[in-house]
């Protein structure tokens, strides 16, 4: 009997996602006027109040004041703080206060708002939770112990109560049902889209990568979108049948359905829970998806600005605003010849150390104000990157403090000489490399400024500089670093912001260039945060030989035309100025061959 309605179940489920409500509006909007976006509110409440009064979009006593003006929301309103649920009931009442002004209030998903929704609740607080603790009956926690107390009988194990309320604290339930696709949070918030344009802005959470199946507009508010309101009804139904209950993580749905690998999930019998799973794999959940993809702030221009251009043509836009990574120093930046408009400035002031930011866009123009602020500034071209910063310095402050810091502190390694530095009472250290002669060259300078004319920013600072009457190079040596070696082995997980594919292929690029055919795994770390690759160990480039390595001939070496634009800057006179006093005639002009060798490509 069950096997007739559970197949009834998953055809309807396949043909109208029964979680949620229909997508609330038209992903794409044209003619409007005045623009207000923040991001990543985080349950940081008041700050999110704050900065729409610093925006005019509230009022002092929280109505809407913002007239015609949309705003847009760029996800993340919970997890990480507690007050989540006031800022979900705030947005909740604001679009209908705007509509009714003639204006708009637009709620784009971001990763932890569908965490919330699929059950991954790692980032919840007991704050959250206990918003909604007086909702919840002593009994309905009582009956809660029991069936998981008695399900962990089953496996030998006990749980204690105490170990419940640890792990399920009081708000625990009502949370969940208040999140399930038929909640009145879950409800609402599956009805929001994955991505949003307005005039010629993509609002999205994260990023938008073409890795995607198809990165179109449609089908991200489509068939991806349709991927989690599935999931929904399928874990919503599934528990009603008493299969899952609230208590399982969304990490812990295939073990408890009795399916840990790809193969045991697609034998399962139950055609219910075979969807399920598939649906847990689906591109929503991955690196690529425009709810975790960080590849529009994460990398380079050389890696990206042309793709994203690509992109950003094909869904109507020329710039894409979005939160999800935070931000250098807390601000609001635009980067990638202002394709990339990054608003997530750390809300969350107790977990990130920022303030509130609202992006205004009024016609042509566009500004940020920031929390508690009375005027709006303009927006800042994010400055030039380099392979690794220390002590929020910038890469000019960096090379200064390498020539001129004052060694405190010395100590031999196979790798060099390494000196510990004082700079304005800034403590750094650097490898130091003695040159052949007094006039060089120095590859490791070299290697460093050809990075910067690229904008690779993988080759830390590295400048020429005397120690002890010898001449050679001071190379900055950034902490944290992680071995290639170490993630190779699985010792270390690396969570790069830009696809380590895509840095892989930028750096056999720039080996090519400089004729660097010998790097060894020593050569290759990783920034512990943004898993950006960090390339040393160039003492061997810069070959005299205008052609390129024959180790490169089978590469796949691809050069965009965002590679050909800076490969032909290294032949301007200031690249000739720099680049020859610190490698000969003979290296630069080989250089010069090779760049123009690989721009044929």
């Amino acid at each position: 009997m069950f096997a007739a309605a559970g197949a009834g179940l998953l055809l309807g489920i396949c043909a109208v996602p029964a979680a949620g409500q229909p997508l609330e509006a038209a992903p794409a909007l044209d003619g409007v006027g005045r623009i207000v976006a923040v991001s990543d509110l985080h349950g940081a409440h008041r700050a999110f109040v704050e900065t729409l009064q610093s925006a005019g979009v509230l009022d002092a006593a929280e109505r809407w004041a913002g007239g015609r003006t949309h705003l847009v929301v760029l996800g993340d309103v919970v997890d990480r703080g507690d007050d989540s649920r006031a800022s979900l009931d705030l947005l909740m009442a604001l679009e209908g206060q705007a509509a009714a002004a003639g204006g708009r209030v637009h709620v784009v998903l971001g990763n932890h708002d569908v965490m919330n929704l699929t059950g991954d609740l790692r980032y919840v607080t007991k704050g959250e939770f206990a918003a909604f603790a007086s909702e919840e009956t002593a009994e309905q926690r009582d009956a809660a112990y029991e069936k998981l107390a008695a399900r962990v009988a089953s496996r030998n194990l006990a749980l204690t109560r105490t170990e419940f309320d640890s792990r399920f604290p009081p708000g625990f339930f009502v949370h969940r049902a208040a999140f399930s696709g038929s909640g009145r949070y879950g409800r609402w918030l599956s009805g929001k889209p994955l991505a949003l344009r307005i005039n010629d802005t993509l609002f999205i959470h994260a990023g938008l990568s073409e890795a995607l199946p198809d990165p179109g507009l449609a089908a991200i508010n489509g068939a991806l979108r349709d991927d989690l309101l599935q999931f929904l009804a399928l874990r919503d139904g599934l528990t009603a049948r008493g299969t899952l209950d609230p208590t399982i993580d969304f990490h812990e749905i295939p073990e408890a359905l009795g399916a840990v690998d790809d193969e045991a999930a697609a034998a399962h019998p139950d055609p219910l829970v075979r969807r399920l799973l598939a649906l847990r794999r689906s591109a929503i959940h991955s690196p690529v998806s425009p709810l975790w993809y960080r590849g529009n702030a994460g990398c380079g221009p050389l890696v990206e600005q042309d793709r994203l251009a690509r992109l950003l043509q094909s869904v109507g836009a020329r710039r894409v605003v979005i939160g999800h990574t935070p931000t250098h120093q807390r601000q609001a930046w635009r980067r990638l010849s202002d394709r990339v408009w990054m608003i997530d400035t750390g809300m969350q002031r107790d977990y990130y150390s920022g303030k509130g930011a609202a992006l205004v866009l009024d016609g042509g123009a566009a500004s940020v104000i920031y929390q508690g602020a009375s005027q709006p500034v303009p927006v800042e071209e994010l400055p030039a990157r380099a392979g690794a910063l220390s002590a929020n310095l910038t890469p000019g402050e960096l090379e200064v403090a390498l020539s001129e810091g004052e060694i405190i502190a010395r100590s031999a390694t196979p790798a060099g000489e390494v000196l510990t530095l004082k700079w304005r009472g800034v403590e750094l250290e650097a490898v130091f490399r003695p040159a052949p002669g007094a006039r060089g060259p120095f590859p490791e300078v070299a290697a460093y400024r050809v990075d910067q004319m690229l904008d690779l920013a993988m080759v830390p600072a590295a400048v020429v500089r005397s120690v002890d009457g010898r001449a050679g190079s001071a190379q900055h040596l950034p902490p944290g670093l992680v071995p290639e070696a170490r993630r190779a082995a699985g010792e270390v997980r690396v969570e790069a912001w830009c696809p380590l594919n895509d840095q892989w292929q930028a750096m056999r690029l720039f080996d090519a260039l400089i004729a660097n055919a010998t790097r060894a795994a020593v050569d290759v770390q990783y920034l512990a945060g943004s898993g950006q690759v960090v390339l040393t160990g160039h003492q061997a480039a810069f070959g005299t030989d205008p052609g390129i390595p024959s180790q490169f001939a089978g590469a796949g070496l691809a050069v965009n035309p965002a590679w050909r634009q800076r490969l032909a800057g290294l032949e301007t006179a200031e690249a000739r100025g720099r680049l020859l006093e610190v490698l000969s005639r003979r290296q630069y002009e080989a250089l010069l061959g090779r760049a123009r060798a690989l721009a044929r490509k």
